[in-house]
């Protein structure tokens, strides 16, 4: 079948990288739906700030992955919403909220940490190696994924891991 965009080239980048960002999250929902874990893939980034930061305000997130501001305060709300994490008034600016963890975030970051590693592992084997441009690199990477989803990928790494 025919792919238009791949046929754009360069022209069609911009669209590909969302057609390849769609996919992502599509497959990383699957692979958490069949694992039973109730986790949002468009939230990863923040979550994720909030694991390694353990105390983080909205403006350190949003400095750190250069997001706008409605965005973070819109995934700060669903992790809220899920029980994933708590917050603090600032002691000295009453203003901030700093944002960390609860117990339930935490358990659920433990469920989360293989997954993600194997996730790490499949899309690192698919994006290293050599092209000659970027348009080539994402063509083979969109041929990986039509041989076998990126799901399926995962779920087998992680069979094989246990």
């Amino acid at each position: 079948m025919k792919d238009t965009l791949q046929e754009l080239a360069e022209l069609g980048l911009g669209s590909r990288f969302n057609r390849l960002s769609e996919y992502l999250m599509k497959e990383t929902q699957i692979v958490y739906d069949t694992l039973h874990i109730d986790f949002d893939p468009y939230l990863f980034p923040v979550f994720r700030i909030i694991v390694d930061q353990k105390n983080t305000t909205t403006t350190e997130i949003q400095e750190q992955l250069q997001f706008t501001q409605p965005a973070i305060t819109h995934a700060l709300k669903k992790i809220a919403s899920k029980g994933f994490i708590t917050f603090k008034i600032d002691k000295i600016d009453k203003r901030k909220k700093l944002f960390q963890l609860s117990a339930k975030g935490k358990k659920i970051h433990l469920q989360l940490l293989p997954v993600w590693d194997a996730i790490d592992k499949q899309v690192k084997w698919l994006t290293e190696g050599s092209s000659l441009s970027l348009t080539r690199h994402l063509t083979y990477m969109e041929n990986q994924f039509r041989e076998k989803s990126l799901s399926k990928r995962i779920l087998e790494h992680l069979k094989q891991s246990l």
